[in-house]
């Protein structure tokens, strides 16, 4: 049985050589696409190029240029490769993007993952391609590629993978480079709720890690009977000597302030690892609350101003600091600032709060929604969809850095009219009528 040939393969009866030029110069047709492909060998390489028309015609016009072009390039010194590869157009859209993280447009952290993703996958499947020769069957095939059950990607992974593939095209059709940008399949993708805490679990979690504070764990990966290494877990430090000892874990007073503190601060574990007290402004009058003036992210800049109760978490991280003689300057960090690589001080919080969860059996909500640290964040802001009157979204959503869009698409979204039980039975006060 003959092993059918892919879709870019020039059609035997197509190729055509142009006369009075080199028989290395050729004009295709490939079954992928609708127009004429001229391609010419040069310096040990085949270079090709979409003419963008099926008259062959017009394609033997644009074959002559094309050749003409070439060796232009190659009598200035300069290399006759096009720099149309998607390989190419990837490289410059990064550069756009550091670019763009110079100007304060965009943060570090999506820089880094747009490049460690177009490394890691994008590229060794479109790399070498040319932007001009890449089509819905191309996209739809490397769909399927990152897709397949082993990868364990979810959809909401899959479609920003699919983001950037269209990210590159699209900075290569602005730079008219790419000439028509093609048809994209569609990603279906499920909006997950946040996991969060209600107020009783609350309770439970910062009185569960006061009472651990000074334990230790240890993290283990078993094997089963078979030899094979199965999902690592917790054990006190001590209670077992089977398996692989990844690392120990202890619990302190910080993981303790860092509950209270996310749920009475709107922010985020990365504004965590980089708050500074010279970010933090101590304001108490008729209200009392704390002025988070914090590096910009996610495009928002605004300070955060938190409830009365982070005020007391601040002033206690502030005095354990100074007792321990870890600084409290303003250039000093408020959470673990004898940790100066501050992607290992979060780090040490996460792992805390992983303990936590497991000794707890909390790693879930009702729901499934996995919870993490982030889900602290996610509970200051439900606990103020339903413990606050006439909360309005507009103001949340600013305090939150975040808009009213994703706080009713991803928080209120799980609100039950249950919770705002006294609100939707309340009834409107009749205005006062004056008697004659």
């Amino acid at each position: 049985m003959t092993e059918k040939k892919h879709r870019t393969v020039p059609l035997a009866d197509s190729i055509t050589h142009i006369r009075g030029y080199p028989t290395k110069l050729t004009l295709y047709q490939i079954e992928a696409s609708p127009y004429w492909w001229v391609r010419y060998y040069i310096d040990g390489r085949i270079i090709k190029r979409t003419t963008r028309t099926a008259s062959k015609r017009e394609a033997i016009e644009f074959a002559k240029r094309f050749y003409d072009e070439i060796n232009l390039k190659r009598a200035q010194g300069q290399s006759p490769v096009f720099q149309t590869s998607f390989a190419s157009a990837a490289s410059n859209m990064l550069k756009s993007m550091t670019a763009q993280l110079e100007r304060g447009e965009i943060v570090k952290q999506t820089v880094d993952m747009a490049t460690y993703r177009i490394n890691k996958s994008i590229l060794p499947f479109f790399g070498s391609k040319d932007v001009n020769s890449i089509y819905y069957e191309d996209l739809e095939q490397y769909l399927s590629t990152i897709s397949k059950k082993e990868l364990q990607l979810s959809p909401s992974t899959i479609s920003t993978y699919m983001k950037l593939v269209r990210k590159v095209l699209t900075y290569s059709y602005k730079q008219r480079i790419l000439k028509t940008m093609p048809y994209f399949p569609s990603v279906r993708t499920e909006t997950n709720a946040r996991g969060y805490f209600n107020a009783d679990e609350y309770r439970k979690l910062w009185n569960r890690a006061r009472a651990l504070i000074g334990k230790r764990f240890e993290y283990r990966k078993l094997a089963d009977k078979s030899g094979n290494e199965l999902p690592g877990t917790y054990f006190p430090e001590g209670k077992t000597k089977d398996g692989r000892l990844i690392r120990k874990i202890e619990i302190t007073q910080e993981l303790v302030e860092l509950i209270i503190f996310m749920v009475n601060s709107f922010i985020r574990p990365t504004d965590i690892k980089n708050l500074q007290h010279k970010h933090v402004d101590i304001v108490e009058g008729d209200s009392k609350y704390l002025r988070l003036n914090l590096p910009k992210s996610k495009k928002h800049d605004k300070p955060i101003v938190t409830l009365a109760m982070a005020v007391e978490v601040y002033k206690r991280l502030t005095k354990l600091n100074a007792d321990s003689k870890r600084g409290t300057s303003d250039e000093d960090y408020v959470f673990y600032p004898n940790y100066p690589k501050r992607d290992y001080a979060l780090k040490l919080l996460q792992r805390q709060f992983d303990v936590l969860m497991w000794n707890l059996e909390m790693e879930t909500d009702l729901h499934g929604n996995p919870r993490t640290i982030y889900s602290l964040r996610h509970t200051c802001i439900m606990l103020r969809l339903t413990e606050s009157e006439g909360m309005d979204l507009l103001t949340l959503a600013r305090n939150a850095r975040t808009s009213p869009e994703m706080i009713d698409k991803h928080y209120a979204s799980q609100l039950a009219g249950e919770q705002n039980i006294e609100m939707l039975q309340s009834k409107r006060r009749k205005p006062f009528k004056e008697s004659s």
